[in-house]
């Protein structure tokens, strides 16, 4: 004897879906390891993906640990190790802030905009092939959805309500 309860066919329907969860982890393993071949071609198989927010996230007028936590959505404490590493790897220059005695300013250097610019043109690439995959409004359509989904969750981080 069977069960063909709706809630038994739900149930089915749902599990044969692909489970998020899987498909996120999935995709951002393949990212990272597409990214990381991208940055040892373009002559930085030192750089580590866990950088890319901070690096981004840096003005063309410069930016201060706090600004660039706030964007990159990190602690001041994981900002200033990873400003270091950067330093390091000659990607930025800290100096002192011009008015903000308690502040330093964070810049590209000439390495590091030359990195951004590579690592942009790279993902752009990317894109397009995704592009060719799915076709520009299926693109679109799941950017777009990806988009509310980080709305979602940047919401429920800061305990709002979002209406979608």
């Amino acid at each position: 004897m069977s069960n063909t309860s709706p809630e038994n066919t739900e149930s089915k329907r749902i599990s044969s879906l692909p489970n998020v969860g899987k498909m996120v982890n999935m995709w951002k393993r393949f990212f990272d390891d597409w990214a990381h071949r991208e940055f040892e071609k373009q002559g930085y198989p030192y750089f580590r993906m866990s950088y890319m927010p901070f690096i981004m996230n840096i003005s063309n007028s410069g930016s201060t640990n706090n600004e660039i936590a706030q964007r990159a959505k990190v602690t001041k404490q994981a900002m200033s190790k990873v400003v270091k590493e950067l330093a390091a790897l000659g990607l930025i220059r800290v100096e002192k802030h011009p008015t903000d005695a308690r502040a330093t300013m964070i810049y590209l250097s000439e390495s590091g905009e030359k990195f951004v610019v590579q690592s942009r043109s790279c993902v752009y690439g990317l894109q397009h092939q995704y592009e060719e995959i799915l076709g520009a409004e299926a693109l679109n359509q799941m950017l777009e959805s990806m988009h509310k989904i980080v709305q979602h969750h940047e919401a429920i981080t800061q305990n709002k309500t979002l209406k979608l």
